[in-house]
This record gives C-alpha cells, sequence and structure tokens, in this order.
C-alpha cells in the first residue's frame, strides 16, 4: 500500500481491496473518532487500541511509512533527471488502476457507466487549471494531507495524484528526502484530521453508492491524465526584455525536442503489466488465506 500510495498512480485502497484486507482498513479507521481520542486523552489505551484495531493498523502503517521513507529518493531523483519516461510510468499505472477498479466490481449495472462522463469532465477540468496548486506554506501542506489521505483510501484514486493535481507532490517528496519534519509533521495531523471528519462520509457514501463512487473515480482518473501527460515544454512570457511568468504546455511527442517516445511507450506499458500483475497476486493471496 504504500509502494502505490508514494507514485500518483495505482490506489493504496485499491492495494487493500485487492488482498482483501479493505473491509477491516475501513472499520479501523472509523474507530478514529473523537470518542476513540478522549479514551486516549484519559490513559484508557487499552480502549483506543481495540477502537482502532491496533493490531492490525500498527505494523500497516510501519510498511507504508518504510515504503514513504525507501522510495522518496529514487522519485525524486527520477523526476527531476529523467521526467519523461517517468510520467510515462505514471501515465501506464492511472490507465490500468482505472480500468482495473471497473473490473474488479462484480454484477456491474449498465446505467452506472455513465458515471464515468462526469468524473472524466471533472478530471479533465481539474487537470487544466493552473490555479490549484496551494503554493507550499503550512496551511497549504495541512489541506492537502486532508484530502490526499480521503484518496489514499478510496479504492482507484491515488493520494498521490491528489497532490499532483494541487502542486503539492514535488513539495511532500522534498520534505521527505530533506528531512523537513515540520513540513511532514503538519501533513500528518492533515491526514489525522481528515480520517477523523471524513472517514465516516466516506464509509456511507461507499455503503450507499459503492459501484457510482468508483466509476466516477475512475472516471476522474481517466479525464485527470491530461495532468501526468509525458511530453511537457516550458515557456516564458517576456516583456520588456524581463522573464515575467512560467507556462507548462502539453504537447505531441514529435513536438518535443527529446521525446524518447520508445523508452515512454515501454515504460507505460511496463506499467500496466505491473497493476495487473499485481491484481493476479492478490488473486491468489485471497484464495490462499480467505
Amino acid at each position: 500500500m504504500g509502494a502505490a500510495d508514494v507514485v500518483p498512480g495505482v490506489s493504496g485502497g485499491t492495494i487493500a481491496l485487492l488482498t482483501g484486507i479493505y473491509p477491516r482498513l475501513i472499520n479501523a479507521i472509523t474507530g478514529l473518532n473523537i470518542a476513540s481520542l478522549k479514551a486516549l486523552a484519559k490513559g484508557q489505551f487499552g480502549e483506543f487500541w481495540r477502537a482502532i484495531d491496533g493490531r492490525f493498523i500498527l505494523p500497516l502503517l510501519i510498511g507504508i511509512a518504510s515504503a514513504f521513507l525507501v522510495l522518496a529518493h529514487p522519485i525524486k531523483y527520477a523526476i527531476a533527471h529523467h521526467p519523461i519516461p517517468t510520467w510515462s510510468f505514471f501515465f501506464g499505472l492511472i490507465i490500468a488502476s482505472a480500468i482495473l477498479i471497473i473490473k474488479q466490481m462484480e454484477n456491474k449495472k449498465m446505467i452506472n457507466y455513465f458515471w464515468i462522463i462526469p468524473g472524466a469532465f471533472v478530471g479533465f477540468w481539474i487537470g487544466l487549471q493552473t490555479s490549484i496548486p496551494f503554493g507550499s506554506g503550512h496551511t497549504a501542506v495541512l489541506i492537502a494531507g486532508m484530502l490526499a489521505i480521503c484518496a489514499m483510501i478510496l479504492p482507484g484514486i491515488s493520494g498521490s495524484f491528489i497532490l499532483v493535481l494541487l502542486g503539492m507532490y514535488e513539495v511532500l517528496i522534498s520534505a521527505v528526502t530533506n528531512k523537513e519534519y515540520t513540513t511532514l509533521l503538519i501533513f500528518i495531523a492533515g491526514a489525522v484530521i481528515g480520517l477523523i471528519f471524513f472517514s465516516r462520509i466516506i464509509k456511507a457514501v461507499l455503503t450507499k453508492f459503492y459501484q457510482q463512487t468508483l466509476f466516477f473515480l475512475s472516471g476522474l482518473m481517466l479525464g485527470s491524465l491530461i495532468k501526468v501527460w509525458p511530453w511537457k515544454i516550458t515557456s516564458m512570457s517576456i516583456e520588456q526584455g524581463i522573464n515575467h511568468s512560467q507556462t507548462i504546455n502539453n504537447v505531441l511527442p514529435m513536438n518535443h525536442p527529446n521525446p524518447m517516445t520508445l523508452i515512454a511507450i515501454a515504460m507505460a506499458v511496463f506499467a500496466i503489466i505491473l497493476v495487473f500483475t499485481i491484481e493476479y497476486m492478490g488473486k491468489i493471496f485471497q484464495s490462499k488465506y480467505s
């Protein structure tokens, strides 16, 4: 789950779904509420531990945190020095994830496929925006934590992908690699707040509108692919010899000075194969331990 969440492609929630731990994960998350926090504040550690299913959630969090620490440096380096292959890999991850989350649903109703359309429109609109990034202040990091954690526990959409859309992904990756503990603690605080206030809403929505929600999220991911398009050119607007603003534009591979087309396609295909391999392994895991 940590490996899935640290890259803007596959959702950690999707991995939980594939490996059969998703229901327990949601129950553990909803156990983190005002009542359990009051118990913790009163020193009732046993009651708090049981409420959040500590025997399950602690090793899970350790695994997720370990993946973040291990992968943050390589991903930061890859984005800085090999942007086209890296974003092509993410592009493939997102396509496969969107397809997989629909494929995993049983007893799909044809009418629910229409939810892909508004999801795609919303994702496309978000991807076109240039004013979404919050900046890198503490308030922005707090809000990003609240929003990203909701996506991380939803099957179908990556929390890191939300950070990409908000312009906060590289800020958080840099915070991990540069050991900016204040930024990381604020992000974690935002994540905890997000879990407390939104986990019950997410659980209720998924309970009542499971298929509609996942179809919408799949459409959102497909529409937002414009945001992670691998081939981009940066241009500066110049007035009276002074650089005023920087614009990043998506271009076709043939219009890019160094397209690396074959490598980009290979990375996207590799990502797609990887996602469906994870699905296959998940089925084996479920059949063996269910």
